[in-house]
């Protein structure tokens, strides 16, 4: 079964909320990649990166992450993500994007991680 890959964004009133769907491997997300291009940068507190629906990631898929990142925080946004997959989880771990990002298992708890000035990763974006 080939499953599409999607992004969706929805604009809320202090965030945006980004949901990808499907794999987010080499060859499957070109068209992802330059649709997080145009994303409007104008958030009160940043983006929230919702995963639940994500079967693979691979290092072009972290990269792509990464990427935003770098560009987002330059305006002192925040990023959280919602991991909710246990094979997804261990890849952020593997990864160590865990250390960079702060991991939530909700939209609630990432809205509050995106909110508090506290959260400080183990590995700062610059040194991933």
């Amino acid at each position: 079964m080939n499953q599409k890959n999607m992004i969706t964004i929805d604009t809320k009133a202090d965030y945006i909320l980004i949901a990808f769907t499907g794999n987010l491997e080499y060859g499957l997300i070109s068209d992802i990649k330059e649709e997080l291009q145009t994303i409007s940068l104008d958030t009160k507190h940043g983006y929230i990166i919702d995963m639940q629906k994500v079967s693979n990631i691979d290092s072009t898929g972290f990269g792509m992450i990464i990427n935003f990142a770098k560009k987002v925080t330059t305006l002192d946004k925040k990023i959280s993500i919602i991991v909710t997959d246990t094979f997804i989880h261990k890849l952020f771990a593997i990864s160590q994007c865990n250390k960079v990002f702060p991991i939530a298992k909700s939209e609630l708890q990432a809205k509050q991680m995106i909110k508090e000035e506290s959260w400080l990763g183990e590995l700062a974006l610059s040194e991933y």
